[in-house]
């Protein structure tokens, strides 16, 4: 096993925020599948967290973060903050479900 390196925050660095800056919904067509959408979520311009799914659960949707492989314990991305995981979570659900009630264009 490799040497595992870890630093402390400089506290002389400035804290930035992690702000999202767009929202990008693709919806399942199957409305009885359990994966409702999958989701993109843009941070400060600059960093797209992919494969973000909504699903439906026992007690509402939820989001699931994508995972490296099937049986590992580490996810791609996932937050370390609550706080910021409650505000991206009803952020995300806001937009599935403002995507939902509007009409979808069709294209023929």
């Amino acid at each position: 096993m490799g040497l595992v390196w870890k630093t402390r925050r400089d506290p002389l660095l400035k804290e930035s925020k992690m702000e999202i800056t767009s929202i990008e919904i693709q919806p399942n067509d199957n409305t009885e599948a359990q994966i409702k959408a999958t989701a993109e979520v843009i941070l400060n311009g600059s960093l797209a967290l992919r494969g973000i799914k909504i699903l439906q659960g026992r007690y509402g949707l939820f989001l699931a973060f994508p995972g490296l492989q099937v049986g590992t314990p580490y996810r791609v991305f996932e937050t370390l903050s609550m706080r910021f995981r409650m505000e991206m979570q009803s952020r995300v659900l806001e937009s599935y479900r403002d995507c939902i009630q509007s009409p979808r264009p069709i294209f023929r």
